[in-house]
């Protein structure tokens, strides 16, 4: 199988990021406060951070419907322990070398309704090939 380009690496960790909630799910995920909200994210010895007024449960869920209809890509149930919600996403895409599939595993720690943090493990047939860290916390409400 070929090795992922850095684009795939991207697109790979984006989906695992936010492949959380499918319509299943919605009932057994944590309700996260609607705000202002900022996100910190580190993969492949890159850091990011964005501020933005979001629902984070209806972002998940709207991203995840999005990621199975398009995205090529099948999620596993959700494993619910605690304050602990482990998940997969097992795709394939196409790509000019021929399809690439992959696995994704994300396990989200809640901290409460404000604060959460999601660690991603995407691997291939040879292994891993990335490691992501977000980090997300709500700091207000939404300018009106």
């Amino acid at each position: 199988m070929p090795k992922p380009d850095s684009a795939f690496a991207a697109l790979c960790s984006l989906l695992g990021c936010f492949a959380v909630a499918s319509t299943a799910w919605a009932e057994e995920l944590p309700n996260l406060r609607q705000g202002l909200w900022e996100f910190e994210r580190s993969a492949a010895g890159q850091k990011m951070h964005t501020t933005q007024c979001t629902s984070p449960s209806q972002d998940m869920k709207r991203q995840n419907e999005m990621i199975e209809k398009r995205g090529g890509c099948k999620m596993s149930p959700l494993k619910h322990s605690g304050n602990t919600f482990t998940f997969s996403a097992d795709c394939t895409l196409s790509a000019p070398q021929g399809p690439v599939s992959f696995r994704s595993t994300s396990v989200m720690t809640v901290e409460s309704d404000s604060a959460y943090k999601i660690e991603v493990t995407t691997s291939d047939a040879k292994g891993p090939t990335g490691k992501e860290l977000l980090t997300a916390r709500r700091i207000g409400d939404c300018a009106k």
